[in-house]
């Protein structure tokens, strides 16, 4: 069986994840596509759709996999970039590709705007949050919830996130914000016990494992210099994973759930995890059992 790698050309270099789903997909007996977004075409007519691949000038490959897991979608600098690429995904699953995970609720998994207030539709706990391109609404926020941290809807390993107690200071931060045309995503602050938060993985109906992130500064992201220590999946751990899974309509992801005095909130779930510290804490590698998942996804 061919399995794709969806990735972006731009910057042709292996994370340590990739690698990891390339040997685990070698080992199971498949063999390795790499598909770079950016650098497909899709075809079109009545009835049928095609895509193929081309790398410099004459480098031509048509494309065909049984699968494929869509691990990231590049950087992006323009909207119609983004839905571009988004519908290159989509035209692979309608060209009968199982997609891993779906494009669609990769997208609102991706965003902590739509992901987590679906969560909190489905009566799951998540920070008090307000989101607007108002900057008085987001000012307002500040001043009722005290301290409170201001992120991106669309951003990852805790870059570009700030922690605000003081009203005018944060308006400073949506004055320019505003000036970018960005939304303002405002949570209340959570108090974490152990300074830290927990990454539970799942894989299809399973939890596989789960780190704690012990934060050196009030950020618990490995990348900001976190600690990860293998964590006890409890029962409570396990349920709210496997609902927000579902919730989402996700094949695998990591979910980051923080513990405080009134109990644990969803803090946010990635559908495309870097599992380079869950690895190193757990000893458990996630890519054997995202690639079996998604080869029984195929069969079935």
């Amino acid at each position: 069986m061919d399995i794709g790698i969806i990735r972006p050309y731009e910057v042709e270099y292996n994370p340590e994840d990739v690698v990891d789903l390339e040997d685990a997909i070698r080992s199971l007996g498949h063999r390795v596509r790499r598909i770079y977004i950016d650098m497909i075409g899709v075809r079109f007519s009545k009835g049928r759709i095609n895509y193929y691949q081309l790398i410099g000038r004459s480098n031509y490959e048509e494309l065909s996999v049984s699968g494929a897991i869509l691990r990231h979608i590049g950087i992006i600098r323009d909207f119609e970039q983004f839905v571009h690429r988004l519908w290159v995904v989509r035209a692979l699953e309608l060209s009968g590709v199982y997609v891993m995970n779906p494009v669609m609720n990769w997208m609102m998994a991706s965003d902590k705007f739509i992901s987590l207030m679906l969560l909190a539709k489905h009566g799951l706990p998540v920070p008090d949050t307000v989101v607007s391109e108002n900057m008085f609404v987001a000012y307002n926020t500040v001043r009722e919830f005290g301290k409170s941290v201001i992120k991106q809807i669309r951003g990852a390993m805790g870059f570009g996130v700030f922690q605000v107690d003081d009203a005018d200071v944060a308006m400073h931060i949506f004055s320019y914000l505003t000036n970018l045309n960005k939304p303002m995503y405002v949570q209340r602050f959570l108090d974490k016990v152990g300074n830290g938060d927990y990454r539970v993985v799942v894989v299809g109906n399973e939890v596989i494992g789960a780190e704690f992130r012990r934060g050196i500064t009030w950020k618990s992201n490995v990348a900001q210099g976190a600690k990860p220590e293998p964590a006890k999946v409890t029962d409570e751990l396990s349920e709210l994973a496997l609902k927000t899974i579902e919730v989402l309509g996700l094949d695998y992801g990591g979910v980051d759930i923080a513990e405080t005095k009134d109990g644990y909130f969803i803090l946010e779930v990635n559908p495309t995890m870097s599992w380079q510290g869950f690895k190193r804490a757990t000893g458990i590698n996630p890519a054997r059992y995202i690639v079996n998942y998604l080869v029984s996804k195929v069969k079935a």
